[in-house]
């Protein structure tokens, strides 16, 4: 019996036609801190009678349920757009797409849901009827990374020959080189958090050999994170703005050079404001609640050329 090295593994995904449908995966994404892909099936206890005691009767698991997560370095696709891979992956976190602009929706006929496929070292596992939650953290001079978790139908184990690959190759976008607004002022930070909040759920069905139909995602909670530099009341009150239940516009500009990708909170109302240092420097810990401005817009991801 020989090992299965964890760093010989390629994932690929694909949008689903049909919600639940299994599909091939087949655009190659980079990822890193890759989980294997997790059976979630819940088990139920069957304790019953007998003439010990311990266990006489056996348990059953339920919904054929399954998880997967990683990391992803955000990236463009040299002409304007987002990697192909990873605009699957966005799409499956609720983010609509319309040409290049990816924002949160309600409608779930509008909800894209994609088969994962996982291979290590000659082992393939997956999801189909996946959707997830994503959170884009970045660090200034750093890259825009995406931790995403995906839920769905966990498919049974085979084995299979791991298969060649074409991931995206453009670097991945910096926190340089682009811009930072608050409430319409260049303030500056040292960390940026914008976690999409989407609570998933897996619908059941009892037609399929899982129980499940496929996943979904009802509501979504997005909330941002932000260290910026304490200012004095004329330039930015903060403490007064959080008082008052002022919302804000925040936006965040990230670049590789050749393309851009402009993340846009319309309306984030202060939820938390603490007071903290970096290296000597006044800052607050700022944690704020994305509200809708016109409807189904309180998240916009829009890419284009740099």
């Amino acid at each position: 019996m020989d090992p299965l090295f964890k760093k010989i593994s390629v994932i690929k995904v694909s949008l689903e036609a049909t919600k639940g449908t299994k599909v091939a995966g087949t655009s190659a994404i980079t990822v890193y801190d890759m989980s294997n892909v997790k059976d979630t099936s819940p088990y139920e206890e069957r304790n019953g009678t007998g003439v010990s005691r311990g266990n006489s009767c056996k348990g059953s698991h339920g919904q054929r349920s399954g998880e997967l997560t990683f990391k992803m370095d955000l990236r463009g696709n040299g002409s304007g757009g987002l990697d192909a891979g990873q605009a699957i992956i966005l799409q499956a976190c609720g983010l609509k797409k319309t040409l290049e602009v990816y924002q949160v929706h309600a409608s779930h006929p509008d909800d894209k849901t994609i088969s994962v496929d996982v291979w290590l070292g000659g082992k393939k596992k997956g999801l189909a009827g996946a959707m997830g939650n994503i959170v884009f953290d970045g660090v200034v001079g750093d890259s825009l990374v995406a931790t995403v978790t995906l839920t769905g139908i966990y498919q049974a184990p085979v084995d299979e020959a791991v298969p060649s690959q074409t991931p995206g190759t453009e670097a991945p976008f910096k926190l340089k080189s682009g811009s930072f607004g608050l409430g319409g002022e260049s303030i500056l930070i040292n960390k940026y958090s914008l976690d999409l909040g989407n609570n998933v759920v897996l619908r059941p069905d009892a037609s399929t050999s899982s129980g499940i139909l496929s996943a979904a995602i009802p509501i979504n909670n997005a909330v941002i994170s932000l260290d910026p530099e304490e200012a004095l009341v004329a330039d930015y009150d903060f403490d007064g703005i959080k008082l008052a239940g002022t919302e804000a516009a925040v936006s965040l500009v990230v670049s590789n050079g050749t393309d851009k990708l402009t993340l846009s909170t319309p309306k984030v109302e202060t939820k938390e404001l603490s007071p903290a240092e970096r290296e000597g420097i006044s800052i607050y810990d700022f944690t704020g609640k994305c509200n809708d401005d016109s409807g189904n817009d309180a998240v916009v991801l829009t890419a284009s050329a740099a």
